[in-house]
């Protein structure tokens, strides 16, 4: 007999914990797979992952709240908001003023729609943490998409002195910027940070964004090329480029680039924005579907007789179900 064990050793912007799962020699390769699986929280498949792991008896009570957490963080993953929340609340009640799971149900309710509920679970993860810039991060986040751009300002040079220097607090707040309309002072911004090397597909998109608004089309072209090509799973940054597509009036295409960005999962940069406009978009562009990251994922044989593959992010022909 073995027990599977998580251990946690740190965590990504949105929350999601990296784990190392340590096994007995005589461990199951399908126990081993399960929490390899449940570790990355890439996608919906990690959920019936995490499941196995926590109803095998091998995991320690104690490690049950990262299980949970795991299978939250890959509903909002596959763009399942509602599912996360509920996941996030159950780690809370396992770990109760766990402050990065109040981080994560807050993004979760933000991606909801539900502004009072996310500010409110933010606020309480930095009380409890007020050193952790991640934590001041998502708040901008969450400000900036509420059209809150000075209040998202504050945060960021909050995060900022909490860690001087950190890529995504210095090009967000170019970003916001940009918004502003000091364009000039985001490029300059941007490009200091593109010349230090830090989160180089991030910078170029940043860069590519402040040029889409100005209208500099061919360079906000270029600058997202090179940022897909660096992350090929990037959503916002498809998400730009069905943008780009649409100003060109190649609608096809920019349907096409919205899917895709769709079936990726939410980076933690500019996704909660970008994926909520890849939405909107497909909708005026005369897709009904709303939710098409949700649809693809959650049917594994849908009746036009495609199948997603979470794996590869493709979409394959197959028989229909009888």
């Amino acid at each position: 007999m073995f027990r599977a064990c998580f251990v946690l050793i740190g965590g990504i912007l949105t929350g999601a914990f990296l784990i190392a799962a340590l096994l007995a020699t005589s461990a199951s390769a399908g126990m081993s797979q399960d929490l390899s699986i449940c570790t990355a929280a890439k996608n919906v498949s990690a959920v019936a992952a995490c499941t196995r792991v926590m109803d095998s008896g091998r995991l320690p009570q104690e490690q049950m709240y990262i299980g949970h957490f795991n299978t939250g963080t890959a509903y909002r993953s596959a763009d399942m908001a509602a599912k996360a929340v509920a996941e996030f609340s159950k780690v809370l009640q396992l770990k109760p003023g766990f402050p990065r799971a109040y981080e994560a149900r807050g993004l979760a309710y933000a991606e909801l729609g539900d502004r009072d509920k996310a500010m409110s679970d933010l606020d309480e993860a930095i009380r409890r943490d007020a050193s952790e810039w991640k934590f001041l991060y998502s708040r901008a986040i969450v400000n900036r998409e509420d059209g809150e751009r000075e209040a998202a300002l504050r945060d960021l040079d909050a995060a900022e002195a909490a860690k001087p220097g950190s890529a995504f607090v210095v090009l967000m707040r170019a970003m916001l910027r940009a918004e502003n309309g000091a364009f000039e002072d985001a490029r300059d911004q941007i490009n200091r940070a593109l010349s230090k090397g830090g989160e180089d597909p991030l910078g170029h998109y940043a860069r590519a964004v402040v040029a889409f608004r100005e209208g500099r089309i061919e360079a906000a072209e270029s600058d997202v090329d090179r940022s897909i090509d660096k992350r090929p799973g990037f959503l916002s940054a498809r998400v730009l480029k069905a943008r780009i597509q649409e100003e060109r009036g190649e609608r096809n295409a920019a349907r096409t680039s919205y899917e895709k960005a769709l079936s990726e999962a939410p980076d933690s940069f500019d996704g909660l924005h970008m994926r909520r406009l890849a939405k909107e978009r497909l909708s005026k562009l005369g897709r009904g579907n709303e939710n098409i990251a949700q649809a693809k994922v959650e049917r594994s044989m849908p009746t036009d007789c495609k199948v997603f593959l979470p794996a590869t992010g493709s979409v394959v022909t197959a028989k229909c179900s009888e």
